[in-house]
């Protein structure tokens, strides 16, 4: 009898299932979207339970046949990181979810740093920076400015653990999501109580901390009967969606780095122990025995679209157009250099403005175009100079946006030197959800089999090496220049 499995991704707009067969399979996909609402100026919120209905709504469109539903032997979940929400004894939602990207809590950081000390402090004991609008503050801002709700509350929950409970009745949090809480110390994998103490919550009042990979429990009575599925259905640890989308690209070694595009660029490495002193983001990974440093430049994406949307008309620079017209170009090669908005000199002092330097009369939009996409290659190239891993002779993994750009992507391996890996699958965070998934409930031994055998096919573009010979002091001169920015 067949079995499978289920990967689900629930992110910040949305949640995507993907249902494969043990033997890897794609036999289904399924979308639904959510809003997040801005009741006031900074604020960012979301219905927990519009986190469910689409998971729910996912499993039984591509579950809708009655064999494959009685046979779903395990789901795992990637997930956003850093949203919480108070429930109360029933496990229902006392209030909307306060999102990651909210902005409410700021003024708080002074009183962490009175009460607590500095973002160092933080930043030892998670792995993350203090962070506006994740659970450590966003709790203490509850309990001060809605103590009614604050009282009721029988747990704050993320993402995962709310999932978790609402599929098993046990709220239950991987390793890789507990950092960005900004509760538990990261290294020894427990709360930690003077974080504790700052938000005002108890332990008992959070998820328990897991592993990823490490099963959970069987679905309620309720959940398979809401899911259409068995109630032998095991929840499997995920992890957050960084994470997750490592494993789904086949980053699951130490070296191993991940450029993750679209409208955020974010680099993630595999590392075999935390690499605290880069100050870089960082987690256990989804893979046993690793560790992943993370840094992002939140524009990457954006800084085409915005040449796109006020330089040139859109309807007249699609990505198809720009891709054909800027290889009939030179930017850097023509003195022209483009400084993304919110970019990191080095990977740690932020550029003031995005800027071009070295535009003259003889330029035009696709001259510009090119210099943008350039532009963000050197960037997230510097950035990666902060890590303590650095890419192996198997090259850079590149997915998302850029990595269906043959100019972007062909731009990521001349700069670098580097071979490009592309996987040729989309939804790679459902992936290394189903991957987890599998090893949890024993189909497969481990995250590297798991990998191979949902037979994820990727490509290989290789670099020009007289290009990256003319491109090499181009990326030199590049930061040179942006010290005229700092």
């Amino acid at each position: 009898m067949k079995q499978y499995i289920l990967g689900i991704d629930i992110g910040t707009t949305g949640t995507k299932t993907l249902l494969f067969s043990s033997d890897g399979e794609l036999l289904g996909r399924a979308y639904r979207e959510y809003s997040l609402t801005t009741p006031k100026v900074g604020w960012s919120e979301q219905s927990a339970e519009d986190w469910w209905q689409a998971v729910v709504e996912t499993v039984r469109e591509v579950c809708c046949q009655e064999d494959i539903a009685q046979n779903v032997v395990a789901i795992s979940l990637s997930t956003q990181g850093g949203t919480v929400v108070p429930v109360d004894n029933d496990g229902h939602s006392l209030r909307p979810a306060i999102v990651w990207n909210d902005q409410r809590s700021a003024a708080l950081k002074e009183t962490f740093m009175e009460e607590v000390g500095g973002d160092d402090v933080m930043y030892a004991t998670t792995g993350w920076h203090l962070g506006n609008g994740l659970p450590a503050l966003a709790i203490r801002w509850l309990r001060e400015n809605e103590p009614d709700v604050f009282k009721q509350t029988k747990f704050f929950l993320t993402v995962p653990d709310y999932i978790s409970m609402k599929l098993t009745g046990i709220p239950a949090i991987d390793l890789s999501n507990a950092g960005i809480n900004q509760l538990s110390n990261i290294r020894c994998g427990i709360y930690d109580e003077k974080l504790l103490n700052f938000s005002g919550v108890h332990e008992k009042q959070l998820a328990k901390i897991v592993h990823s990979g490490e099963k959970i429990g069987q679905l309620t009575k309720m959940a398979a009967h809401e899911l259409g599925l068995n109630t032998k259905t095991v929840l499997v640890s995920g992890a957050h969606d960084q994470y997750a989308v490592a494993i789904g690209a086949g980053a699951t070694n130490a070296g191993d780095i991940l450029i993750g595009s679209g409208t955020c660029w974010v680099v993630t490495a595999m590392n075999e122990s935390p690499d605290f002193d880069s100050c870089l983001s960082q987690s256990v990974a989804a893979v046993p025995g690793l560790w992943g440093s993370l840094q992002s430049l939140s524009s990457g994406g954006v800084c085409l679209d915005w040449l796109r949307k006020y330089v040139g008309k859109e309807q007249e620079m699609s990505y198809d157009v720009i891709n054909r017209e800027v290889i009939h170009r030179k930017a850097a090669e023509d003195g022209l250099f483009f400084y993304p908005f919110t970019g990191k000199a080095g990977g740690k002092q932020k550029l003031k403005r995005a800027s071009f330097i070295g535009l003259d009369l003889s330029h035009d939009r696709f001259h510009l175009a090119l210099a943008v996409m350039e532009g963000v290659v050197f960037q997230i190239l510097w950035m990666m100079e902060t890590f303590k891993a650095k890419p192996s002779k198997e090259g850079i993994i590149l997915s998302g946006g850029a990595s269906k750009s043959p100019v972007w992507a062909q731009l990521v391996a001349d700069i670098s030197g580097l071979p490009v890996r592309i996987p040729e699958v989309a939804d790679l965070a459902c992936v290394g959800a189903a991957v987890m998934a599998g090893v949890g409930c024993g189909l497969y031994e481990n995250v590297e089999n798991g990998y191979r055998q949902l037979a994820v096919k990727e490509h290989i573009l290789q670099p020009n090496l007289a290009k990256t010979k003319v491109l090499a002091p181009l990326f030199a001169e590049y930061k040179r220049k942006a010290e005229l920015l700092i």
